[in-house]
């Protein structure tokens, strides 16, 4: 009976694992989406800077204050251009 017990002790234990792995998982996709939508708001806002059609600019200016945050990840991002493939492995997950 002692065998039966660790084994359904190690059953739990590993699907203990297998959901905060899922959860891992899915809030680095997460993370990562959220990172793609903050920089796809960044560039509505600045669009005309690259010649993209742009927010009326009122609008533009009244939101600006509000993405402090954001346009620090934007420099960092325009930082980081040259690095594409290391932040696609990144975002794959995986410990190399």
């Amino acid at each position: 009976m002692k065998w039966i017990s660790s084994i359904v002790k190690e059953f739990v234990g590993f699907l203990q694992g297998i959901h905060r792995a899922t959860i891992e998982s899915s809030v680095s996709s997460l993370e990562l989406e959220c990172a793609e939508l903050e920089f796809a708001l960044l560039t509505m806002l600045l669009g005309s800077l690259v010649g993209i059609v742009p927010m009326p600019t009122t609008l533009t200016i009244e939101l600006l204050p509000y993405f402090k945050d954001e346009l620090k990840l934007l420099e960092l991002r325009s930082i980081k251009g040259s690095d594409v493939l290391s932040d696609l492995m990144s975002s794959l997950g995986g410990e190399w």
